[in-house]
């Protein structure tokens, strides 16, 4: 898989900044999603929610902020790198990633049609959310809406252990045989096509999105600025979706 180029200096300004933003990025409902005892309306409002917000059209925001970028082949060719696996799943030798998510869903006795857009309205929160996302995924500078997509909603509160190197992802059988899907809500491992894709795709793309971003911005600029602003003002709504689906599942905040 193509790399962006030798990895960038983490001593840049920007790194401490989103990473701080990352490190908040865990909502008080996630671990429930961990364990047994969600039922299954409860289970199908989350998933549906994720789908819906980013996950259905999460190739589309890549292509979109593809579209903004200039002529540098490394962020071009990352970009259209990740759109390619979403969209194909031609580097994890799979399947588009929606469509694997689905296949997920099926596993779990959900049908296709519960997650079509004229069911059950989201919850105002989260279509604020998307609408944030679908707008900040066009808007300049490149470098906010490829480091929205990129860094924030595709990374996670594991960020900074994972750049440190203290975190490593689990591939193959040891994840999809230990996921909670599996273990606790009767999941077929087979399934699980999706974690997989992710898990053999994700380490680069991680690597990627923080070259695309730190090698194009300099520190103390209005781009570094506009980055900060637009992944801090992700993580509230992000927040605030999460408490809109919380409220959803009917899960309290103990």
């Amino acid at each position: 898989m193509a790399h962006v180029q030798a990895p960038v200096s983490l001593e840049h300004p920007l790194v401490e900044h989103l990473l701080t933003l990352m490190d908040r990025k865990h909502h008080w409902a996630y671990p429930a999603l961990t364990r047994a005892g969600l039922s299954r309306q409860q289970l199908l409002v989350h998933f549906r929610h994720e789908y819906l917000v980013y996950v259905r059209d999460f190739p589309v925001l890549l292509a979109r902020a593809l579209g903004n970028v200039p002529p540098i082949d490394e962020v071009r060719r990352a970009l259209a790198e990740n759109l390619y696996e979403e969209q194909t799943g031609g580097l994890s030798k799979t399947g588009p990633h929606p469509a694997l998510f689905l296949k997920m869903m099926r596993g779990l006795g959900y049908e296709a049609s519960e997650f079509a857009e004229d069911g059950q309205p989201l919850h105002p929160a989260a279509l604020e959310y998307r609408a944030f996302l679908q707008r900040e995924s066009t808007s300049l500078p490149w470098q906010a809406a490829v480091a929205l997509l990129t860094i924030f909603l595709e990374g996670s509160a594991n960020e900074r252990a994972e750049l440190a190197g203290t975190y490593v992802r689990r591939k193959g059988d040891a994840l999809t045989l230990q996921h909670p899907l599996v273990q606790f809500y009767g999941c077929p491992p087979e399934a699980m096509v999706l974690t997989r894709a992710h898990a053999l795709v994700e380490g680069d793309h991680r690597s990627d999105a923080w070259s695309m971003v730190l090698s194009n911005t300099v520190p103390g600029s209005k781009v570094e600025a506009r980055v900060h602003a637009v992944c801090a003002e992700a993580l509230t709504l992000w927040m605030r979706y999460r408490d809109g689906v919380a409220e959803r599942m009917g899960l309290a905040r103990t």
